[in-house]
């Protein structure tokens, strides 16, 4: 095999840098795929409030609870799955925290909240102490949020 070398569609060689870059690596499948495959354990979009509305209409019509870590706010939806939305404020901390703690809370209602809901809106908001909080305890508090919430539900 030449290196760097493709051959088009009317029988030519061709050299190309990128091909070349390719032949390097040394796999023929090396380079990645256009669309990558779905993930199995993602927080789908379709459990998600996304749209600042029906985030303000769940902020303004829901039921409120706190606990030490977070606050949530359920409401009747109109879907028969649940939808989540995770609200994590900035409460003076850096880029690489807070994206952390949206993470953690993401995979917690992942995990925790979507398979016992049904037929309910429910926002979460991160309180400033929440920060400094271990996973342990953020789990906690959310199943917490999630007894409370299957409790409005039924």
């Amino acid at each position: 095999m030449v290196l760097g070398c493709v051959w088009l569609l009317n029988g030519v060689a061709k050299f190309l840098a990128a091909a070349a870059r390719k032949d390097v690596n040394g796999s023929p499948s090396s380079c990645r795929r256009n669309t990558p495959a779905r993930k199995q354990l993602a927080f789908p979009r379709s459990a998600r409030l996304r749209s600042e509305t029906d985030l303000e209409r769940v902020r303004r019509t829901g039921k409120r609870m706190q606990t030490e870590l977070l606050e949530a706010r359920a409401s009747a939806s109109l879907l028969l799955h649940p939808q989540v939305g995770v609200v994590v404020p900035k409460h003076r901390r850096k880029v690489v925290e807070r994206n952390r703690m949206k993470r953690r809370l993401r995979e917690l209602v992942r995990v925790k909240l979507l398979p016992r809901l049904e037929g309910i809106d429910l926002l979460i908001r991160a309180k400033a102490e929440a920060y400094d909080s271990t996973f342990d305890r953020l789990a906690g508090d959310v199943a917490a949020i999630g007894h409370w919430a299957s409790s409005m539900s039924r």
